[in-house]
């Protein structure tokens, strides 16, 4: 063989296994692109705590774990008794505090109204019967009566002087001479009545009479007033503040009534939930695990690539469980600021350079995947610009 025959063989040789090389790699890796970044991350997933702000014992269950559940949908029901009560008596309340509101703004009646000037009235005229009393009048009747019984005493006084003269010459029987002893008796103590009657009379009402029928006076007029009035701005502002904090605590009892009720926030599955009827729950505590069914990868792409990766774009996904399948997924956010890359993320690039998170949705229609799972994610790169 010539030497230039050899060197034909030479070169032939590593073209043809190079050329033997490239096919089989397009025959295992057809799904890889020819200009494409592969990033391995983790199945992701938004996981949901749902439980009970208030607490109570466990009265029904109504999901399973791996239950699909909807929005909305009943998990359990905790026990409503003792609040249910309570809420009756925040009712109660609230009436109570309205009613006392629209009695202030009603302000008062007319026969309350009509009460309290006719009682001042009277006390007005007490007063002033005491402070003008007696009357002219009053003194002299008075003195007229006590002249008349005077005269009647006087009269009284010589008949009696007769009778008894005429009794003690035998002229007159006892008896006589008592009644006639009986009616000068009778005259005098009608004339010492008669006279102290004039004396208070002349003397008028005493100085604490006056000042009591007045102060009785002023008392009715104040009240008249109040009740003319009505209720003071500040009595209406207190009950609007009774009424509303009545009407803050029937919130806080219906608030704590909704809590009896656990229900899903959303479209989820769940995952973790060993609640059963009877079981305490304590407030703010996780009595179910949710898992939403939208699952994505988070993936970190190197600086110098991330360019070349634009919103919305397809990219495929390979997980372990199912080797032979290819998922799809779509690049849904990319990072604005960089970091550094987490020591769980292999990537060709040394991992001191900075990288950039990019979220990948994933199309789990089939309900294959699972949060969790480490996948190899595929990105094709666009044309580097210039």
């Amino acid at each position: 063989m010539s030497p230039r025959a050899r060197l034909a063989i030479l070169v032939a040789g590593p073209v043809a296994i190079g050329a033997v090389a490239l096919a089989l790699t397009g025959f295992w890796w057809p799904w890889r692109p020819a200009d494409a970044l592969t990033v391995s991350g983790n199945i992701e997933a938004h996981e949901i705590l749902v439980g009970s702000k208030v607490g109570g014992r466990v009265a029904k269950v109504y999901v399973r774990e791996g239950d699909r559940v909807k929005p909305g949908q009943v998990l359990l029901d905790l026990e409503r008794d003792e609040l249910e009560a309570r809420k009756t008596e925040a009712v109660a309340a609230v009436g109570q505090a309205q009613a006392a509101l629209d009695q202030l703004l009603a302000g008062s009646r007319p026969e309350e109204i009509a009460r309290a000037r006719g009682t001042a009235d009277a006390a007005r005229e007490t007063y002033l019967g005491v402070k003008t009393w007696p009357r002219p009048e009053e003194v002299a009747q008075a003195r007229a009566d006590l002249a008349a019984a005077e005269a009647d005493q006087a009269y009284s006084e010589a008949q009696f002087r007769r009778f008894d003269g005429l009794f003690n010459e035998g002229a007159v029987a006892a008896a006589d001479l008592d009644n006639a002893r009986s009616r000068r008796d009778g005259d005098r103590s009608k004339v010492a009545s008669l006279r102290e009657k004039l004396r208070v009379l002349e003397t008028g009402s005493r100085p604490e009479d006056i000042r009591a029928a007045e102060g009785k006076l002023k008392e009715a007029d104040a009240s008249r007033q109040l009740v003319e009035k009505g209720p003071r701005e500040e009595e209406i502002r207190q009950a609007r503040a009774n009424l509303k904090a009545a009407e803050a605590r029937l919130r806080v009892i219906e608030t704590q009534l909704d809590e009896m009720v656990v229900k899903s926030p959303t479209d989820a599955v769940v995952e973790v939930f060993d609640t059963r009827p009877g079981d305490l729950a304590s407030p703010n505590k996780a009595l179910a695990t949710l898992i939403e069914p939208d699952l994505w990868v988070r993936v970190y792409v190197p600086e110098s690539q991330i360019g070349r990766l634009r919103l919305g774009q397809e990219a495929t996904v390979r997980v372990d469980s199912f080797p032979g399948r290819r998922f799809q997924g779509v690049v849904e956010q990319i990072n604005r600021q960089a970091e550094f890359t987490p020591r769980n993320v292999q990537t060709p690039e040394e991992r001191v350079n900075q990288v950039f998170g990019v979220k990948v949705r994933l199309d789990n229609r089939e309900g294959l995947l699972r949060a969790g799972m480490a996948a190899d994610v595929t990105l094709g790169l666009l044309s580097a610009a210039r």
